[in-house]
């Protein structure tokens, strides 16, 4: 850590940091909220927790770290104020804390990337996107973890990062370290773009009504959300050079937390449809009680419309927006096929099939 010299700031000792938490759990709760919510829908409405849904479980449990890390940074190691009012102490917390919370953003981002991949995986069949999102999870995968060996390896001795007066010390310099942020956050938003494209290649031909698949596209399109912050985080690393950094790198810690969390919130968003439908098929049934029915075993679950998760022996439906599609084996082409693309949409997201015709007695089970 180097030492510096400073005058008093004309702003005298204004503090940024109580904003800084502020923002920081609002964010985080809103994150959480929505893993918390996906994790529900998957095991108690469509029954198929997966990888994906483990990935996210371990992106929140990082990004909640983060955010207790960034308020020691705030608390104990002065983050949101100018160094001329901090002391020793408070200047080599901030720098070890903010270390550490560096690592944790870089673990939380990939964890998150990973996650999105292989939620995608779940409901593409082409073989070609298959390889690509493989290919995507490999590269994520790398690029995060020469980012954190990197720092890991910022100094050696590591003490001497955050301390002074450590003899024959070799720590990368300042210019360096944000060097590896740069690059760091250069591969992230280009992941955070192709990760947000790739839908638009298998939903295209989904069968569904337009208006549907657009809504759908731009759903799990929302990435472009967390590369834009990225890319703002990623034009103020320059921070990390500036002396008084407690100061200047705010921020660049405020555009991280929507980096992290919007892209959880983002990443849990498509799956919570089926959230959506449940309750407006509560709505729906209270009110249409005597105009529509659904008649299901005790371990089916059917969403409102045209969809259904059929486990048991024999289903009648009859949903609010349409009948559903002939039997296994029968005419209509309501009942998306079995291991197909758009059966896997179904599932994963509550999207009703085009379809003409009703169910009656299906016995195949395809959740």
């Amino acid at each position: 850590m180097k030492e510096y010299t400073f005058q008093p700031p004309a702003v005298g000792d204004e503090s940024q940091g109580w904003a800084l938490l502020a923002v920081c759990w609002a964010f985080v709760t809103c994150a959480f909220v929505s893993t918390a919510l996906r994790v529900w829908v998957r095991v108690k409405l469509t029954r198929n927790l997966g990888i994906d849904d483990h990935f996210m479980m371990a992106a929140m449990f990082t990004t909640i770290i983060g955010a207790a890390l960034i308020t020691c940074e705030v608390t104990v190691g002065g983050l949101g104020r100018h160094q001329f009012y901090l002391s020793f102490a408070q200047k080599r917390n901030f720098m070890a804390i903010g270390w550490a919370d560096w690592i944790q953003t870089f673990i939380t981002l990939a964890l998150t990337k990973i996650s999105i991949c292989f939620f995608l995986l779940r409901i593409v069949d082409a073989r070609k996107i298959r390889l690509a999102l493989y290919g995507l999870i490999g590269f994520t995968t790398l690029f995060s973890a020469v980012s954190v060996f990197l720092f890991l390896g910022v100094c050696r001795p590591l003490k001497a990062y955050w301390d002074i007066g450590i003899p024959h010390a070799v720590c990368l310099s300042d210019a360096q370290v944000e060097k590896v942020v740069l690059a760091q956050g250069i591969l992230s938003i280009l992941t955070d773009l192709i990760c947000a494209a790739f839908p638009i290649l298998f939903l295209r031909n989904l069968q569904v009504p337009l208006r549907t698949r657009i809504a759908l596209c731009a759903l799990m399109g929302l990435g472009v959300i967390t590369a834009a912050c990225c890319a703002v985080r990623t034009a103020l690393s320059g921070a990390l050079t500036k002396a008084d950094i407690t100061w200047e790198i705010v921020a660049n810690v405020g555009w991280r937390l929507p980096e992290v969390n919007i892209g959880i919130f983002c990443a849990n968003a498509p799956i919570l449809r089926p959230l959506y439908l449940f309750f407006r098929g509560k709505l729906d049934s209270q009110r249409n009680s005597k105009r529509s029915y659904n008649t299901v075993s005790k371990d089916r679950f059917v969403l409102p419309g045209n969809t259904a998760w059929v486990s048991g022996d024999s289903a009648t439906v009859q949903g609010s927006e349409g009948s559903v599609g002939a039997a296994a084996g029968g005419g209509g082409g309501g009942w998306p096929k079995k291991g197909s693309m758009d059966e896997s949409v179904s599932m994963e997201m509550g999207m009703p099939m085009r379809s003409e015709g009703k169910v009656s007695g299906r016995k195949e089970a395809w959740a």
